[in-house]
């Protein structure tokens, strides 16, 4: 790994070192002192081995390949360290230490990709400090591109090839001060999301913030006891409007707070938005369900948020096949859902359009013809393999899921879900499932957060401008 990759994640082990102090702060209040053990050990290997590996390393600018191969050294480290406090406390009741380190692992992974998966049969047990840890670790992981984008993509040229790539104009002149715009809003979010509930009548400030983050993230849903609580009308319109915007981009959300509302509504969202009504009306009418279950579930689907309160596995198979393509499908693109990303069903699209078009061109044998298909092809072509990987890794991961003993459908859904970051299950993946599903999960969440062909460019040793003849 090269220097300037080890600086530049040193500078984001220190970053998460810091916003560990957080829960520890929490931990002090609250007078958890046992609790607060495990974090301080955390936030000590945080920023110990940032300060290391800035001290060590020259920090520079990365080029995509560069920056690729950091996300995913970021994905697979992070974990690791922030797995420390669930090795400490063993809240899964472990058989053994590789059993603990796995749970504790699968149980990290699972925060930084807002999948949401938990091993933690019982949440209420956890200390204060812990479920602002938890949630902490969503923010990290969900929110965390931003850190990157600011930190490591610093030319002009750089930042701005790569707001074009996740679909983010340069809205205001100034590409670095909108992201950090950005960013600022799901803190407003946040914040006022809380307020609102609390003045709704849930007082316990605390746990309202931790339910916000983790619904606007798409992580870890709270126990069965402390939802009940939240399944009334008002809060769970709150809830799918929160589900929704995260599932939406980030220009989405800029353009609303600028007050820009006709620039809101791209290609993407009418789709988004028109995918949601579809399948609302399906699941109303197959799952003879409320339509506000309908789309509270459908939302809660595609946003890969997870929550689930109607149990899908009582539900009709055409419920959910539907359910499953929605998983698969996901949110938008640079949103804190996963799964294939409608812009790339968009891109997907005009693909098929563009090849429609090129065949009836009768001037085919042109130089002007043979550039304008060149430069088409690497314009769709990271969309189309991407969604040809995923579906890929869709299939061999639930063919090895289903010698576990469960069938095919089930598999899909189960690796659906990991793979998009949902964390929905139909009750397959637990604590006592053996270690190997354990780890086929954690790399399955680790693909959707990443990305395949973000971990394909980290890994293979070829340059990206040598794969483009018209660079």
């Amino acid at each position: 790994m090269s220097q300037r990759i080890l600086a530049n994640l040193g500078f984001l082990l220190q970053i998460a070192g810091l916003l560990t102090i957080f829960p520890i702060g929490i931990g002090f209040y609250f007078n958890e002192t046992q609790q607060l053990i495990p974090l301080f050990i955390t936030c000590i290997a945080f920023l110990g081995f940032g300060f290391l590996l800035n001290a060590l390393c020259e920090r520079k600018d990365l080029d995509f390949k560069s920056s690729s191969a950091l996300l995913l050294s970021a994905f697979i480290i992070l974990p690791l360290i922030a797995s420390i406090p669930y090795f400490y406390s063993d809240p899964f009741n472990s058989a053994n230490t590789l059993d603990r380190f796995t749970n504790s692992y699968f149980e990290s992974v699972s925060g930084f990709t807002t999948t949401g998966f938990s091993f933690i049969t019982n949440t209420d047990a956890l200390s204060k400090s812990m479920l602002v840890y938890r949630s902490l670790t969503e923010l990290m992981g969900g929110v965390g591109i931003v850190f990157l984008i600011l930190a490591f993509f610093q030319s002009k040229k750089s930042i701005t090839k790569l707001g074009n790539t996740l679909g983010i104009d340069n809205l205001n002149g100034n590409l670095k001060k909108m992201f950090f715009f950005v960013f600022a809003i799901y803190g407003v979010y946040i914040v006022a999301f809380t307020a609102i509930f609390y003045f709704i009548g849930f007082k316990d400030i605390l746990s309202i913030g931790t339910f916000v983050i983790d619904t606007i993230t798409g992580g870890f849903q709270p126990s069965g006891q402390q939802f009940q609580q939240y399944l009334f009308f008002i809060p769970k319109i709150l809830i799918i409007i929160l589900m929704l915007i995260g599932s939406v981009n980030f220009a989405f959300n800029y353009h609303l707070f600028t007050g820009k509302i006709k620039k809101m509504f791209s290609k993407e969202i009418i789709l988004f938005f028109l995918i949601i009504t579809v399948s609302s009306i399906a699941i109303f009418y197959f799952a003879k369900i409320g339509f506000v279950d309908s789309i509270f579930h459908v939302v809660s689907m595609a946003s890969s948020t997870g929550y689930d309160y109607l149990n899908i596995t009582t539900l009709n198979n055409t419920a959910v096949t539907i359910f499953i393509m929605l998983i698969v499908i996901g949110g938008c693109a640079f949103s804190m859902a996963g799964g294939i990303r409608v812009s790339r069903l968009l891109t997907f699209g005009k693909s098929i359009g563009h090849a429609v078009k090129m065949a009836f061109i009768k001037e085919e044998s042109s130089e002007d013809a043979y550039k304008e298909a060149i430069k088409s092809f690497y314009e769709y072509f990271p969309a189309i393999i991407s969604i040809l990987l995923f579906i890929l890794m869709l299939i061999i991961f639930a063919m090895l899921f289903t010698t576990m003993g469960v069938s095919f459908t089930d598999a899909i859904f189960e690796v659906g879900s990991a793979l998009s970051t949902n964390g929905v299950s139909m009750g397959a993946t637990t604590v006592a499932m053996p270690i190997a599903y354990k780890w086929l999960m954690i790399v399955a969440m680790t693909i959707g957060r990443v990305e395949i062909l973000t971990i394909l460019i980290a890994l293979i040793p070829i340059s990206i401008k040598k794969l483009n003849p018209i660079s």
